[in-house]
């Protein structure tokens, strides 16, 4: 049930994302002044994402997901969802502290579907299995070596 989900993991911050570009392409001026809802709503979408992706984590779900029954496949494993939900938190706060820090200008709405955008985009690249892997197994057993372990506490 819940591997079934997995494609709301990156498909919610891209779908907000481009139902916001779609609208500030639409209503520039309009889409320029709403800040605060355009951050919230990438925001919350991000935060969806996080749950989703620490419910699939914390039940030690994994498997393959094809996406609408077409070629493309979501690969879950553990490595997969660690490395996205640090990503995804890691995106949220630097949301958080652009909505508190940032001074809203012209480029701001911008600026905030770019990062959904981002975020939706790291989140596939988590979830592409051979490409994922091939880059991250091995900063993992470098870092076993030094005695740092992420993943052996999680699988025994």
């Amino acid at each position: 049930m819940l591997l079934n989900l997995t494609w709301l993991i990156p498909g919610l911050p891209i779908i907000a994302s481009l139902f916001l570009a779609v609208l500030l392409l639409s209503f520039s001026k309009t889409m320029n002044r709403l800040t605060k809802p355009v951050s919230y709503l990438i925001i919350i979408s991000l935060a969806f994402s996080e749950i989703i992706n620490f419910a699939l984590f914390k039940n030690n779900i994994s498997g393959d997901d094809f996406l609408f029954g077409s070629n493309i496949e979501l690969v879950v494993d553990l490595p997969a969802l660690l490395f996205a939900g640090s990503i995804g938190l890691l995106f949220l706060l630097i949301m958080l502290f652009s909505v508190i820090k940032l001074k809203r200008r012209n480029g701001y709405v911008r600026y905030f579907i770019l990062l959904g955008f981002l975020s939706g985009f790291v989140y596939l690249f988590s979830f592409s299995g051979s490409l994922f892997h091939n880059f991250y197994d091995p900063l993992l057993s470098s870092l076993e070596k030094t005695g740092i372990s992420f993943l052996s506490d999680i699988t025994s």
